[in-house]
């Protein structure tokens, strides 16, 4: 008996030190109030970008995503251990954490794994922000930024989900940020400038158990998960911001007929297409929509001040913010009513409601979301069956014995509950009771150790 004590200890010292570490990093940290130009914070960062060159980031495990689904704690029994091992992310720290590098605590990139980055100049035309009466970033040409592009989630047979993250460092401020897709679904063919980019997506009526799991676990961290926000691009002291509703790069119709010939052709790693784009040249024409279902306005370009480098540091440390659009609400109230209508987001998005402006016919490719990435389970026990591989340290045959006795207790019960013996209560209680996932192996009457020990 007292080697089996000796694993329990073990294992729960192993989770509690697991989960004081992590707590140890909170995850709303604030970067140390800014000292550097935006000239400054672009050096600092591109020279970590240079230090690496031509290395990437290995390919996340296919199980990866399971660190996506936070609403898998939510799940019976099995989702007290989930909590207490850290096993997910808590995606609101893609929101919180107010740094550039590293990522934040815990945070692994799922779904852009592995992408280049390059320096770019936002060239902004100055009549048409003029007359729309933006401010901040969207004043003036932002000369100091980074642009990353990778595919979201694993390519498919036919195609993939081509990605854009912009980060625009401001003078003694934090970086403001953006990310754009074409759809959750990706796109037929595997040319990046194929199709519009948009920082609003779609949403689809015929969700898979998977789509619809890690929609949930997104809807933990933001009430709007097809869309980040960009009131903070146009923070400027001493007046209210005024900003787009939605932001969309359209790659420029000579970039977009010279990648044609990548159309067939699938990669190894993106930058197998970007090597071909030297600086000076414009890539994208920038286009914003001024509110819900609006036509879309030609702003400006994107021009490479750099060529694309393929880094590990930009995979791996080089953190791009989602910013809650909670917050443009907070200053466009009269948004929300076309945001919370029950059809909206399923028009939304470059593959709909913007394609008006994109310069290729509207497909998609199948019905996996480039959210699962490579991993699209059909239901909770196919879960559970990954997660013993995916936690092999913890202790699966006792899960088990704890979910049949938790099955015959419910076969037992009568009327409004269920019978005291059911030992399914019993466990509960302890765990609510001591706050430990493992309560009902070693606490109690009806314990697991206890029944042993009998």
């Amino acid at each position: 008996m007292a080697p089996f004590v000796a694993l329990l200890s073990s294992l729960l010292v192993t989770v509690l030190a697991m989960r004081s570490t992590q707590q140890k990093e909170s995850l709303g940290e604030v970067a140390s109030a800014r000292t550097k130009s935006a000239k400054e914070q672009l050096a600092e960062i591109w020279s970590e970008v240079e230090a690496d060159e031509g290395e990437a980031a290995p390919m996340p495990s296919a199980l990866g995503p399971l660190r996506l689904m936070s609403a898998a704690e939510d799940l019976p029994l099995i989702g007290r251990v989930i909590r207490w091992a850290n096993v997910t992310e808590d995606l609101r720290s893609t929101f919180s954490w107010r740094k550039d590098q590293p990522l934040p605590p815990g945070h692994q990139k799922l779904i852009h794994p592995v992408g280049s980055v390059a320096k770019i100049h936002l060239e902004w035309d100055h009549a048409m922000m003029s007359s729309l009466g933006f401010t901040g970033v969207f004043a003036k040409d932002q000369e100091q930024a980074l642009i990353r592009i990778g595919p979201a989630g694993a390519l498919k047979k036919t195609g993939m989900a081509p990605g854009v993250s912009v980060k625009v460092f401001r003078d003694f401020k934090e970086s403001v940020n953006t990310l754009m897709l074409y759809s959750l679904r990706g796109q037929d063919g595997f040319s990046h400038f194929e199709h519009t980019l948009c920082n609003k997506l779609s949403d689809f009526r015929d969700k898979s158990f998977a789509e619809n799991l890690l929609l949930k676990s997104f809807k933990k961290a933001s009430a709007y998960p097809f869309t980040t926000g960009l009131s903070q691009w146009a923070e400027q002291d001493h007046t209210s911001p005024k900003f787009p509703f939605v932001i969309c790069f359209r790659p420029m119709d000579h970039v977009r007929a010279y990648f044609e010939r990548f159309k067939d052709e699938p990669f190894e790693h993106i930058q197998e297409q970007l090597q071909h784009l030297s600086a000076g040249k414009k890539i994208y024409e920038i286009y914003v929509g001024t509110g819900p279902r609006t036509q879309l306005k030609p702003v400006g370009h994107v021009s490479l001040v750099s060529e694309f480098h393929k880094t590990k540091f930009g995979d791996q440390k080089l953190f791009f913010r989602h910013d809650w659009f909670e917050e443009d609400l907070e200053w466009m109230p009269a948004w929300k009513d076309w945001v919370d209508a029950e059809e909206f987001w399923y028009e939304e998005g470059a593959n709909n409601f913007y394609s008006s402006i994109d310069p290729s016919e509207q497909k998609e490719v199948g019905n996996q979301n480039a959210w699962v990435g490579g991993y699209n389970p059909s239901s909770g026990s196919e879960i559970v069956e990954n997660l013993k591989t995916y936690l092999p340290f913890l202790p699966w045959s006792w899960v088990s014995w704890m979910q049949r006795t938790e099955a015959a207790g419910s076969s037992a019960s009568t009327g409004a509950g269920l019978h005291e013996t059911s030992g399914q209560a019993s466990a509960q209680r302890h765990v609510e009771a001591s706050g430990c996932p493992f309560a009902y192996l070693h606490q109690g009457d009806s314990s697991f150790i206890h029944a042993l020990l009998k």
